[in-house]
């Protein structure tokens, strides 16, 4: 009886420590698993979250000091890549009514060149033999938000903008003049969402077009067969309401110019964006670039909540690396290649 009483509470006593052992190494794989994560999220946490300050150039007698070699060099290398006055847009004796082109992504369905697009096709390339000396490349972070940049944006000799970002009710902040303009179809399933069924939605977009006035509209239109309707639709607005836009469509094979580019850089973008593409270009064609709204952090250094576009409520897109584009920038702005503002301005011209 003794003995059995005995067995019992040894028996008792190794459960208990098994019990309690288990316990410990539960303990222990969820403290492992959240150091884990904890190190995770350090790691994702960008180091170059930098804001910085236009003083940073110097005071040499002019308002900025350009590096003029930098310029030069890195002219040279996009061109390596990315020529605009072959690369930028398809053109009429490269397409004919009725063809069917490739995408650019793999699809045994192809683009259709109907009578609207085929009127909207450029002759000749659209910034053929085009050289400026200062432009304005404008993204669109909220950092642009109550920066008062406006006025500067405008008093360049040519500005870029991208994905037909909204104008009016921010022009103190982003201006106004649009010399180049970006428009990913997409747009149109994005900011104007239900716009087929939404006459409102349908002239807020007609009316966002009419900005570009006599300028260029710059529309990736061979990517991905979903986006066709898109480009198809705006073609057809562009046409039977008369708008005097000028059109460039982005040939199927510059994504993979520009990936091509980056690959040979200390910078490794996972897929440029389009204001990386945008930079691109600018560099082919500026003497003196300037970059505005671009700034993908949540915060700057004072604390102040950034949103992701100074417009609407769109996040980040997971197929973009915004970080690794802005530590590029801000390299080159370090450099005397370019300017990146992060702050607000404090004058009306450059």
């Amino acid at each position: 009886m003794f003995i059995t009483q005995g067995l019992h509470c040894q028996m008792s006593i190794m459960m208990a420590e098994r019990k309690a052992c288990f316990r410990l190494m539960a303990c222990g794989i969820l403290v492992a698993f959240v150091v884990t994560i904890l190190i995770s999220l350090k790691a994702e946490q960008p180091l170059y979250q930098i804001v910085l300050r236009n003083k940073a150039w110097g005071d040499t007698g002019a308002k900025y000091n350009f590096n003029t070699s930098e310029v030069e060099r890195i002219r040279q290398w996009v061109m390596t890549y990315f020529n605009p006055d072959t690369d930028l847009s398809i053109i009429k004796s490269q397409a004919h009514l009725g063809q069917g082109l490739e995408h650019e992504m793999k699809t045994t369905k192809k683009f259709k060149i109907g009578k609207y697009f085929y009127k909207l096709i450029p002759e000749s390339p659209p910034l053929l033999g085009k050289h400026f000396r200062s432009c304005a490349v404008v993204g669109n972070s909220g950092i642009l938000l109550d920066s008062g940049c406006g006025p500067q944006i405008d008093s360049a000799d040519f500005v870029f903008r991208s994905n037909l970002a909204a104008i009016e009710g921010f022009e103190n902040d982003v201006g106004t003049k649009s010399n180049f303009t970006t428009m990913n179809p997409s747009v149109l399933k994005h900011d104007y969402k239900g716009f087929s069924k939404n006459d409102k939605l349908k002239e807020k977009f007609i009316n966002r077009l009419r900005l570009i006035r006599d300028q260029i509209l710059h529309i990736p239109a061979f990517v991905s067969h979903g986006s066709d309707q898109y480009t198809q639709y705006t073609n057809m607005m562009i046409v039977k309401r008369h708008l005097p836009i000028k059109l460039s469509y982005a040939p199927r094979n510059v994504n993979a110019k520009m990936t091509a580019l980056w690959q040979n850089s200390e910078f490794k973008p996972k897929r440029p964006s389009t204001g990386n593409n945008l930079f691109a270009l600018a560099a082919c064609l500026c003497d003196q670039i300037h970059m505005y709204g671009f700034y993908p952090f949540s915060e700057d250094e004072k604390g102040r909540k950034i949103k992701y576009h100074y417009y609407g409520n769109i996040g980040n897109l997971p197929k973009h690396e915004m970080p690794e584009e802005y530590r590029a920038f801000l390299t080159f702005h370090q450099r005397k290649a370019l300017v990146l503002h992060t702050e607000p301005c404090n004058d009306d011209t450059l």
